[in-house]
């Protein structure tokens, strides 16, 4: 496995609402997720993570979503 790296530079409006976007798809993703079958008899405290792990789709966009949080609180936006 290797690691990428993504840069883009984004203005403050633009940050935002792609940080609503990337929550929006990633509550429909887990949404989706949480009652299939597959996971019915996962814990409900494992339950994030198993899906996290079988679908890495999912969890790049919770690693994009962390990662703008974190831009967007050091520049001094409330997130």
């Amino acid at each position: 496995m290797c690691d990428i790296t993504v840069e883009i530079r984004l203005k403050r409006p633009q940050a935002e609402a792609y940080l609503r976007f990337l929550t929006n798809q990633y509550e429909l993703l887990m949404a989706a997720c949480w009652y299939d079958d597959k996971y019915r008899y996962t814990p409900a405290g494992f339950r994030g993570p198993r899906i996290l792990e079988d679908h890495p789709h999912i969890a790049g966009l919770n690693r994009t979503m962390r990662e703008l949080v974190k831009q967007l609180k050091e520049a001094g936006v409330p997130a």
